[in-house]
């Protein structure tokens, strides 16, 4: 199955950003990155994606490690940072979909 995150994330440090790939490179390896991008709705934040194939235990072992209280059905969930625990403090906000 593929899994597709759009992280958005507090700022646009791309030091931040950086740290933030290597975090989500080190839980699977072989995921790949959109170039980020400014937030178009929120100042002084920046977004990309990333996808990777994993098989189903693969992706509910790597939900788990991302946030501790999803929103939505396990194929297609979001979360933010205010209100819950991220992988990362700087992570705004994550959606977490498979297609």
């Amino acid at each position: 199955m593929l899994v597709r995150l759009h992280v958005v994330i507090d700022t646009e440090d791309t030091g931040i950003e950086e740290e933030i790939k290597e975090q989500l490179r080190s839980y699977c390896p072989d995921l790949s990155f959109s170039p980020s991008r400014e937030q178009p709705s929120l100042m002084n934040c920046m977004e990309f994606y990333s996808t990777i194939q994993l098989e189903k235990e693969q992706a509910e072992s790597l939900r788990q490690m991302l946030n501790n209280d999803w929103d939505g059905e396990f194929d297609d969930c979001d979360a933010y940072g205010f209100n819950t625990i991220m992988f990362h403090p700087h992570v705004y906000y994550l959606q977490f979909q498979i297609q």
